[in-house]
This record gives C-alpha cells, structure tokens and sequence, in this order.
C-alpha cells in the first residue's frame, strides 16, 4: 500500500515523513512498520529467522512551483494523483516564515474545495471527450452520480458504489475518492483543542501531535521511543500511531502467520474469507486452498502458546475457503497446486 503525505504549504509534510521514516526514509519517502505487539510476542516464542510487521509506504506530494502555464494549486492537485490514502497534514502552529497564524479549519476547507473542483473538472472534461467518442451508458451514469454528488459539495469517497461502478470510475483518479486521515502539526507540546475540527472532518480520524518531537523520537531505539514519547506527551511513536490509524481508516485487518523461519502479519480487508486471504500470501495458496488451520492470537496465548494445548482444548479450528478472517487469527493454509 501506498499512502500520499499532503496538505498546504509549509504545514510540515517533510517533518512528518522524516518522524515515519525512523532511519529507514529515503528523502521524501518512508516506509512505516505498522507496530504490532502480538508480532513481537510471538516472535519471542517462535525465535524466528525473520519477524516482518505489516508495512506501507508513504510519499510526501512536494509543494509544486506555479509556471506560466498553471498556478501553486492547480500544479499541486496534478501531483496528488494515486496513493491508496492521503495523510492530509494541516498546520496548527503560527508560521513566522510564511507569516500566517494558524487555522487548521480554513486550510481543510480549502484543499477540500480544491478537490471537489478538481473531480468536477475531470468529469466535465470526460463528458466533453464524450461527444466525440460516445461513452458506454453505464459509465455516464456512474460519472453523472459523481457529478451530482461533487455538486451538493459530497466527496465520492462518502458515496456508497457498487463493485462495478467502482470500477468504471478508478481510472479517472478522483481525489475525492481517496480516503484521507488528518494529522494536526502542532509543533510544540501540549494539548490541542479540536472541537472546531472535528465536523469538518466527516468520517476522517484526527490524530493530532508535534511533529519535530515525533521526528527527535523516532531517532531513538524501539524501547526508548516507547519511552521518550510517554515523556514528551505523545500516544506513542509517530510511525505506529499513524499506520494503526491508517489501518483502521482503511478498515484492514492482519492475520499472522507463525514459524522457525519467519514470524510474519498480512495486511488484508476486513471481511475478506480464507481463501481470499490466502492469495495475500501467493496466488498458489489462493488457487490451490483446502482448509485453513485457525486459532485467534488470545486463544493461543492463553493455552500455554502451543498449538497442541489450543487443538486439545478445541480452540485450534478447521476452516473452509468462506470463513471470514478475524483480526489476529493465526493462521496455517493447506493446499494442493
């Protein structure tokens, strides 16, 4: 997965990525651990060659220089294209170098408008190439569905599409569609108010703290992160913070798998079954499934965490290819290719 760091200029995209990054960044990219407890104790039970936590990848979206053709803005949304998640970063801190004080408010409100301008112009343009090349009527009809929600000021990402439509409408990159979760800058320690917010943000988690800080404790070792963020008033390390609000903003869950080799969490949506969760693994796994082995993480860690006392107290399950995975399922596939 990949997510898109965005927000106005000189709110502090940079500083954010350089906190995800912790010593991994390289420039404007980081690739985020997601930080799982239930990885790490099985890790220290199973002693394997290799633990791999679920990850993502995040890029920030540079401000973009306006040129004689096109302005700051409409350069910007150009670059904002892709990204399975915006991280919308809005400035809560008085900028002496830009000379504004701060309100978040106003600056989500306004690349809000910017992109329900942009979808509507990108439909207007579809509709306009339509009378040349005429367009299949489903996919007008998903675009004028598009278009009447952009037009009541409704992003589409709060517009329930069906499979299909979704599909006929992907390919124009609306960035509307993408869902987005607000991190606050706010520079400095301490708590920040915000009820004022909050109705804007219409269904988007908040998740406010100072990202210099953040930046300083990811620098530190895994324990003294834990440590130092207590310390300095944060929920916890800036990159497991994010990617577990991340994840709950994209409704995913992991399942684990566990070994002498490798200790391993499997990003996945919620409600995906075991056999669509076994292609997560390799197409091989998915094409080939049988049965799935199951055991929830609290089972298995209240039964001695072994897998004979979980199969003997019956905890340890035999699943089909329709059984919907649970969040920390443990999970062995068997299958036949």
């Amino acid at each position: 997965m990949e997510a898109r760091a965005i927000g106005l200029k000189g709110c502090g995209k940079t500083t954010l990525v350089g906190a995800l990054a912790e010593g991994r960044g390289e420039g404007h990219i980081a690739t985020v651990h997601v930080g799982d407890a239930r990885v790490r104790a099985l890790s220290k039970i199973f002693q394997p060659k290799k633990t791999i936590f679920a990850e993502f990848r995040v890029q920030e979206v540079a401000w973009a220089e306006a040129s004689a053709r096109k302005g700051e803005m409409e350069r910007y949304l150009d670059a904002l294209a892709g990204g399975a998640l915006y991280l919308h970063v809005l400035r809560a801190f008085d900028s002496l170098i830009l000379g504004e004080p701060a309100h978040p408010e106003s600056d989500l409100e306004k690349l809000d408008h910017e992109f329900l301008l942009s979808d509507l112009i990108r439909i207007e343009r579809a509709f306009e190439r339509a009378k040349k090349a005429p367009m299949p009527e489903a996919v007008n009809k998903a675009l004028t569905r598009c278009q009447e929600a952009l037009e009541a000021e409704t992003p589409l990402r709060e517009v329930a599409f069906d499979e299909t439509q979704l599909g006929f409408i992907k390919g124009y990159q609306f960035l509307t569609l993408t869902p987005q979760l607000l991190l606050v800058n706010t520079e400095s320690e301490g708590a920040w108010d915000s009820t004022a917010l909050e109705p804007l943000a219409r269904g988007r988690r908040i998740l406010a703290f100072p990202f210099p800080e953040a930046a300083e404790v990811a620098r530190l070792s895994l324990e003294e992160q834990h440590e130092y963020a207590t310390a300095l008033g944060l929920p916890g390390p800036a990159a497991e913070v994010v990617a577990q609000a991340a994840f709950k903003q994209l409704g995913l869950i992991s399942f684990l798998t566990t070994g002498s080799d490798e200790v391993r969490a499997w990003p996945i949506r919620a409600g995906e079954t075991a056999r669509e969760a076994a292609g997560a693994i390799h197409s091989d796994i998915q094409r080939g499934f049988i049965r799935a082995e199951v055991v929830s993480y609290s089972d298995f860690m209240s039964h001695e965490s072994n897998m004979k006392a979980c199969r003997d107290a019956g905890v340890l399950r035999i699943e089909g290819k329709d059984y919907i995975v649970q969040d920390g399922d443990i999970i062995n596939f068997r299958f036949n290719v």
